[in-house]
């Protein structure tokens, strides 16, 4: 069963994940938690659908870490 994406507005502080444009569809990541959430750079749409990474390990902590996870 596939969760429908949450909105998020711009100016928002987001987490890691996958934005997509309502409007135009732009699509686009961001790495980093806490950061700000701009208007869409295509079409200046200030709604997104989020999709938030949720695939990533609890012994991944750092971006190093994830070019050489931690063997299991």
């Amino acid at each position: 069963m596939t969760e429908s994406p949450k909105k998020v507005k711009a100016g928002e502080k987001v987490g890691p994940g996958k934005y997509v444009c309502v409007d135009c569809g732009l699509e686009f990541a961001i790495g980093e938690a806490d950061k700000d959430l701009r208007p869409c750079p295509s079409c200046a749409c200030e709604m997104y659908n989020c999709f938030p990474m949720t695939h990533i390990r609890d012994d991944i902590k750092t971006p190093e870490d994830a070019r050489d996870p931690p063997k299991r």
